[in-house]
Order: C-alpha cells, then structure tokens, then sequence
C-alpha cells in the first residue's frame, strides 16, 4: 500500500511516518510541506492513499482532496487536522477516514484495517497478503503467496525484473535500462527488446493480480508491485552492532551465496558490498567465540561458511585450526590442514604463512 503525506507542519509529518512504519505492507512513498508540490507529483507517484491536512495555509485540503480525486480515480483519502467540525464535509467528498490529532494508535490501527479491507474490496485480493517474495543470495527467484517460482519467459525478462527490483521503487530511465540491459545491441533492436520484455512481465504479473505492475512516466520504468525480500531480512539483521546466536543463524540461513549471482555486470558492486559486510559480521563472532571457547555447532556453520567465502583466508585457516585444535580433533585438523595447504598451492602458488604452520604443528604435539 503505497501512501503519500501531506501537512505543512514538518514535525506532525515525521511523527505520522513514524507511527505508519510499523505497519507490514506500508509504505510512505512521499512526504509534503507543500500541498502543491503534491498535486503536481501524484501521477508519477501513483499513491494507493494521501494522508491530508485541512487546515493548511496555501490551500484547504478539503479542495486540495477533490483536485487528487480527479487526478486518480481510485486514491482513498485519509483526512488528519485538529478540528472535529470538518468531519461531515471530509465524508462528503467520500473520504475513507477522518483522523483527529494527536493520532492515537489504536485509531490509526483502526484505519489501516479500514485502508486493507477497501483494497480487497476494489481488487478482488488481499494485496498486503499477496505480496511477492524475493530470494536473492544465491540463485534470483521470485515467489508468489502460495510459494511457487515465477517461470521467466527469457532470460533478460528475469534480468530487467531483478533490475527494477534492485533500484527499490525507483524509476529508471528508459535509455538507462537499454543500455544495462542490452549494452550489446543498436538503439532500434535494444528498443524493441525492451518494449518485448516489458510486455512479457507485465503479463505476468497481470496474473498475479497486478494490472499495473511496471508504470511507465517521464520515459522511465518503475515496478510497482508490494515485495518482501531476504535483503530487507538481512538488512534488518546487519543493522544492529552486536549478534546473538540466533541472529547469526538467521544471516546463515539467508545468505545462502553471493547476491544475485547470476553474474548480472550491473551488479557486482552491491554484490560485493553484501559479501564483505556478511564476512566481517561472520569473521567478527567466531573469532569472539574462540576466544570464550565457546566450541557450539553453529561456530562450525559459521567457520564453513567464511572460508568458503573465502577459502584462501589465512586467518580463516587459522580460526579452524583454533577449532578442531582446541578440541583435540586431531584427525579432522589434519584432514583440513592437507587440504589447504594443497588448495592455496594448487591455486596461488603459495604455501601458509609461517605463524599458521607453527599453529598447527603446537596443536598436533599435544595431541
């Protein structure tokens, strides 16, 4: 549910945002001091409903909700002021709520509720619980809400829709999206490629339910469709400075390889931005774990997964040597040792660094 806020008081407008952020399914597309600036970007922006001040200077936003209402036939208008005496005329112009300030939050939970029921009512589904889900560590796929995978007419249409879906709502431009997207053909044959794979996705998407899902304005794209992700779960997770247990599971659990690895030149830089942050979080708690000798199951996952990252990693080696050493896993140690030490030269041409060799030799003695 796409929402646009509209109040000349900024401070009224970063609380309401606030307060709207919690909700699963929503979210804020625009914000506005100036109810004009509004007017004038509804149609690109293309909002499902417009929080709306009355009492504003420049303009009434009673008269301002009828202007939106001619520009998209089906925005709901939620009305927020201090004053109870405009009630009758806001339903007038069939606003769907009336909210007075300061917003409380069981009545605001009683509007969105109010907001999702209209939706079903108008779509025919429950577009909050229809939303798509995207994986995108490891092999790019896209589910629907009974958890089936989108089957791709080509290749390039789940190449442009990994595209639009990797710039986050945005909309990108035309010219722009030839030339990541087809950076080999001429400007007529990239057009027509173009123009091909839209209309494949957005028949695909019409199935789904979305009609309108890939909105074209200004000569740029924009997807326009409600999507969870595993980026948004891992971001969530990588957001907080220090991890648990179970927070660690959770990012081993959805970073189950490189993003969008597919191969996609565009990208390889955000590709590689996930992998060091993940590392870093990874390489950052089993080394505390090593040092509190706390030898659990998932300080192994953890150790796997970073050296298969990076499986050339001398302190890597040197944390799994702690690993099975501290254990007296003797055979284990040995067994993973031999192996590194014939990958790195087998590979690079290199043998371990003389701290790791002598690490490994004080641990085999005392076995």
């Amino acid at each position: 549910m796409r929402i646009i806020l509209i109040d000349d008081e900024p401070i009224a407008l970063d609380l309401l945002k606030l307060m709207l952020s919690s909700y699963e399914g929503v979210d804020v597309v625009g914000s506005y001091t100036k109810p004009l600036y509004a007017l004038k970007d509804i149609k690109k922006i293309q909002p499902d409903v417009i929080f709306l001040d009355i009492e504003m200077g420049e303009i009434n936003g009673l008269e301002l909700a009828e202007l939106f209402m001619k520009e998209l036939d089906a925005v709901e208008i939620v009305f927020i002021t201090a004053y109870s005496e405009y009630a009758v005329d806001a339903f007038e112009i069939n606003a769907i709520d009336y909210l007075l300030k300061p917003i409380q939050e069981k009545r605001l939970n009683k509007t969105i509720e109010r907001l999702k029921d209209k939706s079903i009512e108008h779509y025919g589904i429950n577009i909050l619980d229809n939303r798509l889900k995207v994986n995108s560590f490891g092999s790019f796929e896209v589910l629907d809400s009974m958890e089936s995978p989108l089957i791709w007419r080509t290749q390039k249409s789940k190449e442009l829709f990994a595209y639009l879906w990797s710039k986050k709502e945005r909309a990108v431009s035309k010219m722009l999206i030839m030339e990541t997207i087809f950076p080999d053909k001429d400007l007529d044959k990239a057009t027509t490629l173009l123009h091909t794979t839209i209309y494949q996705l957005r028949k695909n998407l019409e199935k789904l339910g979305y009609s309108n899902g890939i909105i074209y304005f200004n000569d740029c794209y924009q997807l326009d469709i409600p999507i969870k992700s595993d980026v948004q779960e891992l971001n969530k997770i990588l957001g907080s400075k220090k991890h648990n247990d179970k927070e660690i599971e959770e990012i081993l659990r959805i970073y189950k390889g490189d993003f969008l690895e597919e191969g996609y030149h565009w990208a390889m830089e955000i590709q590689q931005i996930y992998k060091d942050v993940v590392f870093n979080t990874l390489e950052k708690y089993a080394r505390t774990q090593l040092e509190y000798e706390k030898l659990t199951p998932i300080l192994k996952t953890c150790l796997d997964k970073i050296h298969k990252m990076d499986s050339f990693n001398e302190k890597v080696a040197e944390m799994m040597i702690h690993y099975y050493g501290k254990q007296s896993k003797r055979s284990s140690l040995e067994v993973f040792f031999n192996n590194y030490v014939e990958n790195l030269w087998e590979e690079m041409s290199l043998k371990p660094m003389e701290s790791t060799i002598d690490l490994y030799r004080k641990y085999m003695e005392n076995f």
